[in-house]
């Protein structure tokens, strides 16, 4: 009795963390991000600059502090372990937050440099339980702020602190910032984030820029090339498929028009010819579409191609360049970037293990043959 090829452990892991793995990187939001450390900089006059050399641009583009590790304080209660962030009036538009109660933070209350909070429901609910935040005030490092909203926030994988609350940049009484983040929305072309990038430099100094979708795509590759070889060899499997099936049909037409008149078989072999034409272009509009599905992706990494593909000297100095910017340490990371890394190790982890298991699977189909067919021959 043929044993059944019942799914492995280690093939079902990886399917599990490859799905999940896809589910949470592209659950973020598709942005631009610059990271530097604070600076004594005009925020009001560095978003008026950068709005204007960004004009041409799809999206927000938005500016915001964090600091871990704030209490946040009631006449009644203390709440420690909030991440503060100080934001400029179109943060929401980058980053979308949804109000519970009250209302979001507006250019106004940035250029005015009031002193409101915004407090996610952990927060709010840990400092004044069922009661209505909305209206109530409460103190960071002895200042004095009202809340005027509050926020659906889930934390992310990036962030340190369980709670999380917004304030105006810029707002009297702030406390200092750990880190610095210029942000455009809308993702956008390599092109678009690079003059992202030189405007954020110019502005703000040296830091280190991320484009998210551009490292989401580097996340997939090998799920994408995974997903390519095995989807050439199944278009490889159709297209025997397809010249089996025309070889069939061919001899039933030649044999047909040996005994009937051509305009009798007229729509017989029409339609043998149509479906003949069908199966080929079906295999051959798969096969276009996995090389697409790479090419498309390639597309994000300019950087990957050679100025000269067949220079040697400029083939040495892209692979050398490529090198060196992998070997180069990460001195920032936004939570966004945390996120986008770990779901992209679970998507390769899962990728390995599905791989073991179909070389696993493979190899113990080529045991269960016996020697004569395995070599082509007859028992």
């Amino acid at each position: 009795m043929k044993k059944k090829n019942r799914p492995s452990i280690p093939g079902i892991l990886g399917a599990v963390l490859i799905l999940a793995g896809l589910m949470g990187l592209y659950s973020g939001p598709d942005i631009s991000q610059y990271v530097f450390a604070p600076r004594d900089i005009r925020v009001g006059e560095a978003l008026l600059q950068a709005e204007t050399e960004q004009a041409g641009a799809d999206g927000s583009i938005a500016l915001h502090g964090s600091t871990a590790g704030i209490a946040v304080e009631t006449q009644k209660k203390s709440q420690s372990g909030v991440t503060l962030y100080q934001v400029s009036g179109d943060w929401h538009s980058v980053y979308a937050r949804e109000a519970v109660s009250g209302r979001l933070l507006t250019k106004g209350d940035v250029e005015g440099k009031k002193q409101v909070i915004l407090l996610d429901e952990q927060t709010a609910f840990s400092l004044f339980g069922e009661e209505d935040a909305v209206g109530q005030q409460v103190r960071i490092g002895g200042k004095v702020f009202e809340t005027v909203g509050v926020v659906r926030h889930g934390r992310r994988i990036g962030e340190e602190d369980a709670f999380a609350a917004w304030i105006p940049l810029g707002a009297d009484g702030a406390p200092g910032c750990d880190v610095m983040v210029f942000s455009a929305g809308g993702g956008g072309l390599n092109a678009m984030h690079t003059t992202f990038e030189k405007t954020a430099r110019d502005l703000f100094g040296e830091g280190q820029a991320f484009h998210l979708g551009k490292e989401r795509s580097r996340g997939t590759i090998l799920l994408r090339v995974m997903i390519l070889i095995i989807g050439l060899r199944l278009t490889a499997v159709w297209l025997r498929f397809a010249k089996q099936k025309s070889v069939g049909w061919l001899g039933q037409i030649r044999k047909k028009h040996s005994t009937v008149y051509a305009k009798q078989m007229l729509f017989f072999a029409a339609g043998r010819f149509a479906a003949m034409i069908l199966l080929f272009a079906a295999g051959i509009g798969f096969g276009a579409l996995l090389v697409g599905m790479m090419g498309f992706a390639m597309l994000d990494f300019p950087e990957w191609v050679p100025r000269v593909l067949v220079d040697p000297d400029a083939i040495q100095e892209t692979f050398w360049s490529l090198t060196s910017a992998s070997a180069k340490p990460m001195q920032w990371r936004t939570p966004e970037m945390a996120e986008i890394r770990f779901w992209s190790g679970m998507i390769r982890w899962g990728t390995v293990l599905f791989l073991l298991d179909r070389w696993r699977f493979g190899r113990r189909k080529e045991d269960a043959e016996p020697p004569e067919q395995a070599a082509g021959g007859r028992v």
